[in-house]
């Protein structure tokens, strides 16, 4: 085993439970929560074009269609948060990282990594634990959105939710890291490096 490269076993025990929970929430978040965002999108971008229609060739529009067209969108883009968290496809600055580990501060990275893994875990679970209330406070007051149709508690539960998932995918993260940085390759299945650099 050199220093770049941790070695890859076979999951036992605690790390197979742990293997095939990350695995269950891969499978709801590629399968389940990514098609419940893809449908959401979808309503959203028919009734904007229903919109249209309805604007340029009857003169008419629902008081209501804009605020829906985007806060179904926004909610949309919530939900599908924790799907590209899961896959590290979210926006990277991996300048210094590069250069830190072509000049091989390999074990420097890792724990840079586990850091940025850590700190993402507390503000995403702070995000979601204090966007509860605030949902519940949005409910009882029945807070609308600008058209005063569309209740807009829906949209931050979708915040929330999205947060929440993004905790959970983030514990994941920190202990693929952690291990990582022992030098053991946990989820050799799953993603490890960012996909998009800036």
């Amino acid at each position: 085993m050199n220093g770049s490269s941790p070695e890859t076993t076979e999951p036992a025990g605690v790390e197979l439970a742990i293997d095939r929970a990350y695995r269950g929430l891969h499978f709801l978040l590629d399968r389940i929560v990514a098609r419940i965002a893809a449908v959401i999108l979808l309503s959203g971008t028919l009734l904007a074009c229903i919109e249209i229609v309805r604007r340029y060739i009857l003169g008419v529009v629902f008081d209501w269609g804009q605020d829906a067209v985007t806060y179904v969108s926004i909610a949309a883009v919530f939900i599908y948060f924790a799907v590209t968290q899961a896959s590290r496809s979210h926006l990277a600055v991996l300048a210094l990282l590069d250069l830190l580990r072509s000049r091989g501060y390999v074990r420097t990275v890792l724990a840079i990594r586990v850091f940025v893994s850590a700190i993402s875990l507390t503000l995403f679970t702070a995000l979601a634990y204090w966007g509860v209330p605030a949902v519940e406070r949005a409910e009882m007051l029945g807070r609308t959105t600008q058209s005063m149709v569309i209740l807009i508690w829906p949209f931050q539960a979708c915040l929330v939710i999205g947060f929440g998932l993004m905790a959970l995918v983030t514990l994941f993260h920190l202990y693929q890291d952690i291990q990582a940085l022992r030098g053991k390759t946990v989820f050799p299945w799953a993603p490890v490096e960012e996909g998009i650099e800036i």
